[in-house]
């Protein structure tokens, strides 16, 4: 059963370090953290104190301007650190994706364990996908391997929505995976990647990693030699934004990610974060796994039936 009372957000936090992290009394943590986020950076600080770690927070240096690549005291951070855990509570910006792909890239030389947390808010922790007690990330999870389970063998799948989506992918009979904790809130099963050049079809969303909601105005992407190809869009904000990320590389246009929302408390938001993770819906992604991108581009679409074939 899903609560609906709302949680302290230190216990949150506790509790997904613990389920998704394993963190042990001893162990040590580091948390980095924009200045807009700093409430929330202070809110995973008091949660590993309360257990027993070592915990560092981390404020970094954040202006107005886009960041394109770690400066030079954050890398001196990172590579001089040697902890056990490291969190990013980094603030809403989606342009940024780059910036924050190279600074994981950074990390993962230094740890295993590592939370990323772009934009979560503190409601997350009280009422959102990131509110949950223990027995309910247990519960999430095993409800996640049933699924995988029953997916096993999957080499395609065709997806429509209400919205117009009517596409094909190719997953290449890899297995799906449950999601334990790259990301708070978590709460996904994913193939990352499918095969790369397989996109068939339009594809039409209404959230992603491209800034808020924009459900009035749905973006439309259409399959041009099984990569990401032209887009249409009501709003020429949302295109633009769409663009950029297509354009940013080489690797941005092919499929990098299918995936299914499996967590009981997620809502549809403006953080993508917490969006990705509803029940009863998919994303799919394009860069930043099947060929090497700056970015991963994420698409919600809600409401779809996905059809499968072994």
């Amino acid at each position: 059963m899903i609560s609906t009372e709302k949680i302290d957000p230190v216990v949150a936090a506790m509790n997904a370090l613990t389920i998704t992290k394993d963190a042990t009394v001893g162990e040590r943590i580091i948390i980095f953290c924009d200045p807009e986020q700093k409430d929330l950076g202070k809110m995973y600080a008091e949660a590993g104190i309360q257990l027993g770690l070592w915990t560092r927070l981390v404020i970094l240096d954040a202006g107005e301007e886009t960041r394109v690549s770690p400066d030079d005291r954050t890398k001196e951070i990172i590579t001089s650190s040697n902890p056990d855990l490291i969190i990013n509570v980094f603030r809403k910006r989606d342009e940024e994706t780059s910036f924050r792909i190279q600074f994981m890239r950074l990390e993962r030389r230094r740890a295993d364990r590592i939370l990323h947390c772009p934009g979560i808010t503190i409601d997350m922790f009280t009422e959102g996908a990131a509110a949950l007690s223990v027995q309910e990330y247990k519960d999430m999870f095993a409800h996640g391997d049933r699924i995988k389970d029953a997916l096993k063998g999957t080499y395609m799948v065709h997806v429509t929505c209400p919205r117009g989506s009517d596409f094909t992918m190719d997953l290449g009979g890899k297995d799906f995976q449950v999601e334990h904790g790259t990301n708070i809130p978590t709460g996904e099963i994913n193939v990352m990647p499918p095969i790369g050049d397989s996109f068939e079809g339009k594809l039409v969303s209404t959230s992603g990693g491209t800034g808020k909601l924009y459900t009035d105005t749905p973006a439309e992407i259409y399959s041009q030699d099984g990569l990401a190809g032209e887009v249409k869009c009501a709003s020429d904000h949302v295109r633009e934004r769409i663009l950029v990320e297509l354009d940013r590389d080489n690797g941005a246009r092919y499929l990098g990610e299918f995936a299914i929302g499996i967590n009981p408390k997620a809502r549809i938001v403006d953080s993508f974060i917490e969006a990705e993770k509803v029940v009863g819906t998919i994303h799919v992604a394009f860069g930043g796994s099947y060929k090497p991108s700056k970015t991963h581009l994420d698409l919600l679409i809600e409401n779809p039936t996905v059809t499968t074939f072994k």
